[in-house]
């Protein structure tokens, strides 16, 4: 009997079914983009597996295949743990929680410390010999703490071991050497390696470029996820109590982030930390002058920045003391006197005035939107803005008197006047030395003196911004003494505030130590 195949029905099933299969995935897609994908950003947790979408920038491997259901899992569903590298779907990863361990904070001194092995999948050998996912396979083990990855068939095969930390052993913190009460670090304990000097990293959520959360996630993968640190959650004051007494600290942030670390570390002078920076705020001036960079790039690197710290190397940066002095009302009462630290720069006038209306807006409705490009649109909008309507600066030489090292300043028609610290102002700008063709003094972060400089309107800023223009040169100082009247707003290291009449002292008070990138990063 001769059969007769209808291949018109055959082409319709199969256009049928795939159209089908393409529609259901269309809306598997769309439903996890628009309901389901929480995990681009997440908390992380001391007790339990931290997930995170497979799309995720990663810095330690993982299994394409569901932990417990081990079906293949699609970028919009697959998950894995930040720190240990376990993998699970949306439907599995709470069976996950229940059922594995992810890396032990802490661990008694007097045990083994083992390797902690993940199955990250199956050898490129078996997927081309047998092209399937069986249990006879031989599957790749990788360790969440030493990084070694290990071929065997079954955990059975796996030994074991001491974990030794391998490559980054210098710098981990042991869960042996961590004593915790409570859930919180308590003290750490010394490594008996003359070479080990751990790293922390610190970083800001709230930072220009919104992409901290990408650096905690990093380094989590690489490191005791105790040296990982969100300042939303725990304040650099509360880290330094356990800090080790040697360490190299890297602050993912801005100039603003970097001076509140700076500070918390200076009030512990028995710790000698040394600090990198991953600039990930908007100007990154003193980013910019010791070589970490303008910005954040657009695909980050934990191994390539590990190298990099490993290699800086270290330098003094001055430290500054500001007293803020309020004078008296009409009513005969005076504010309680104010005291800071500055960094990079102070000024007064109308630079502070767009730093002022750019955190307001911010904290207004930028936060949830932001990005380094979208910070200096607004900067623009605003300094523009400010060309209108200059906030009060006007005539700022009439209300302000400045004495530098006792020597009275003659000023010229300003409205903003600044005390120099480091090289770099308004995300790049030299002050100090640009567009002159006379011999300059030579500005230093670690000389112990200020360069005092005049601007005299916002338009004076766009072209200083454009290296079309050059600044009021005064002079250097030690110490200043500024007398204002009337209000005007103010700033310290890119946080600004309005300030009322005062007299305001700047005096050295220290110095912090940094440390310079050999070699100079670029943003991508």
């Amino acid at each position: 009997m001769e059969h007769f195949i209808n291949y018109d029905s055959v082409t319709a099933y199969y256009f049928v079914t795939g159209g089908l299969f393409l529609m259901y995935l269309a809306f598997r897609i769309l439903y996890s983009l628009i309901v389901q994908n929480n995990f681009m950003q997440t908390q992380y947790r001391a007790y339990g597996h931290t997930w995170r979408s497979i799309q995720c920038n990663k810095s330690i491997p993982y299994n394409i295949y569901c932990t417990v259901c081990e079906k293949l899992m699609l970028a919009v569903v697959g998950l894995f743990c930040e720190c240990c590298a376990v993998s699970a779907c949306k439907k599995c990863y709470k069976t996950v929680d229940k059922r594995y361990k992810c890396k032990q904070l802490t661990w008694p001194s007097n045990k083994i410390f083992p390797h902690q092995w993940v199955d990250v999948g199956i050898s490129r050998t078996d997927i081309a010999e047998n092209n399937d996912h069986s249990d006879d396979s031989t599957k790749k083990y990788f360790c969440s703490w030493c990084q070694r990855i290990k071929l065997c068939n079954n955990t059975r095969d796996l030994k074991t071991e001491q974990c030794d930390f391998h490559k980054y052993s210098n710098i981990i913190i042991p869960p042996t050497s961590v004593q915790m009460e409570k859930g919180n670090v308590i003290s750490i304990q010394p490594v008996n390696n003359s070479n080990w000097e751990p790293l922390i990293i610190i970083a800001n959520r709230k930072s220009g470029s919104n992409r901290s959360d990408e650096i905690l996630s990093l380094f989590r993968g690489l490191l005791n996820p105790i040296q990982v640190i969100d300042v939303s959650v725990t304040s650099p004051e509360s880290v330094v109590r356990w800090l080790p007494e040697k360490c190299r600290v890297l602050v993912a942030g801005g100039d603003g982030t970097v001076a509140w670390v700076l500070n918390a570390l200076f009030a512990a002078p028995h710790i000698k930390a040394a600090v990198a920076i991953f600039p990930m705020g908007t100007g990154n001036d003193l980013s910019r002058v010791l070589g970490w960079g303008p910005g954040c790039p657009s695909y980050i690197d934990a191994h390539s920045i590990i190298s990099s710290i490993k290699q800086a190397t270290v330098e003094q940066l001055d430290r500054w003391k500001i007293i803020i002095k309020p004078k008296r009302g009409r009513l005969g009462r005076r504010a309680p006197e104010r005291i800071l630290h500055a960094y990079n720069y102070a000024s007064i006038g109308v630079d502070a005035q767009v730093a002022l209306d750019f955190h307001r807006a911010r904290t207004q409705f930028l936060y949830r939107y932001a990005s380094r490009t979208l910070n200096y649109i607004a900067y623009v909008f605003l300094g523009v803005g400010r060309a209108l309507d200059d906030g009060g600066c006007e005539g700022l030489e009439r209300r302000v008197r400045c004495c530098a090292d006792g020597v009275a300043l003659t000023l010229p028609p300003l409205q903003a006047l600044l005390a120099l610290n480091i090289p770099s102002w308004g995300a790049g700008v030299h002050l100090w030395s640009m567009g002159s063709e006379d011999e300059v003094e030579e500005q230093s972060m670690s000389d112990g003196k200020l360069e005092v400089v005049g601007i005299s309107s916002s338009f004076h800023i766009a072209r200083l911004q454009c290296g079309l223009a050059e600044p009021y040169r005064f002079t250097q100082a030690s110490n200043l003494r500024i007398d204002l009247e009337g209000s005007c707003a103010m700033q310290v290291d890119g946080e600004p505030w309005m300030q009322g009449p005062a007299t305001i002292l700047v005096e050295p008070a220290g110095q912090s130590t940094m440390l310079r990138a050999n070699i100079k990063r670029s943003e991508c």
